[in-house]
């Protein structure tokens, strides 16, 4: 998969230095194809990697949950750095600095039934 990626990554820089020379609208369109080709080859491969930590969670009280938390966390912070790096590289780094900002605040309103779980065992120790 690593070779897929680079060799991939490595065509397009090769064909947006032809793209910036003859037609530089198209630079943005490829490099937006080649960053959606490269998220779902990591994709298949988390599938898998998933897959394997899917069993071992399963027998866990709590593992079902964590695995969904878990997953749903990466999901948001692939969609956020992909978001970003498409307007950071479109010339909008006010709305890049923004989608990265919304990446975060999701990811802690994510965490917040993990944090009041901690906070609760804390204060039954404490008592």
């Amino acid at each position: 998969m690593l070779i897929k990626i680079i060799f991939l990554g490595l065509s397009v820089c090769l064909l947006n230095i032809f793209l910036k020379r003859q037609l530089s609208e198209f630079v943005l369109p490829v490099e937006i194809v080649f960053l959606a080709l490269t998220v779902s080859l990591c994709c298949e491969y988390l599938q898998s990697i998933f897959g394997g930590f899917s069993d071992a969670l399963s027998e866990m009280e709590y593992g079902e949950e964590i695995l969904s938390s878990a997953a749903k966390g990466l999901g948001i912070c692939v969609i956020t750095k992909f978001s970003s790096d498409v307007c950071a590289e479109s010339g909008n780094k006010t709305i890049a600095d923004a989608v990265e900002f919304t990446g975060r605040m999701m990811l802690a309103v994510l965490a917040v039934p993990y944090i009041d779980s901690i906070m609760s065992t804390a204060l039954a120790f404490i008592k």
